[in-house]
């Protein structure tokens, strides 16, 4: 279950890399306002100036994340993030009950994402919220992405298992390729036999 939830909340105090001031913030395409943007190492959170209301992004539920700068595709240079569940604004914001967003959309051909962008008004944090979200991001890896170290070098091991066979053929002074049992085989063109 996946869940976003726009509500008065105080913004993460611990392990905070990064607080962008005056950052405007699109959900799809609709602005929330402007206020601050914390990434920290827990969460990525935004709280706007004005209301006090903001969201937290969970690290494991951000598809994607990147500075976009052409102005041709979005009138504005932002940091993009794509979450991986669809969240929903239809909400009248004047209603006392919070705006939220699950996974459990029951229209299968809607899709299940939704893009964020932050807009500070110094451009130039752009790189250094960046850097923040890549090293925040590091600490909350997918676990279906990649295997892990141990299984990499697990396989990496097999394999070097698999080429000491090869390992008995060399190229002598004259670039011939010597092998074990003692042909030659003369290289025609540099690099191929």
């Amino acid at each position: 279950f996946k869940m976003v939830v726009i509500s008065s909340l105080p913004p993460p105090v611990e392990g905070v890399k990064l607080e962008q001031p005056c950052t405007r913030v699109f959900m799809n395409d609709k602005e929330l306002g402007k206020g601050i943007l914390y990434i920290a190492e827990s969460r990525l959170s935004w709280v706007d100036n004005s209301t006090g209301r903001g969201f937290s992004l969970e690290y494991p539920h951000i598809s994607i994340h990147a500075v976009s700068r052409d102005l041709q595709s979005y009138p504005y240079q932002c940091l993009y993030v794509m979450v991986d569940t669809n969240i929903d604004f239809t909400h009248d914001s004047s209603n006392n009950t919070d705006r939220h967003a699950s996974g459990d959309d029951t229209d299968e051909e809607e899709e299940e994402m939704t893009e964020v962008r932050f807009v500070p008004d110094d451009h130039e944090a752009l790189d250094a919220m960046f850097a923040a979200m890549n090293d925040c991001q590091a600490l909350h890896p997918d676990p279906n992405d990649s295997l892990s170290p141990e299984e990499d070098f697990d396989e990496g091991e097999d394999l070097d298992e698999e080429d000491d066979d090869d390992d008995d053929d060399y190229v002598d002074a004259n670039g011939e390729i010597v092998a074990k049992n003692g042909d030659h085989w003369k290289m025609e063109v540099e690099g191929q036999i």
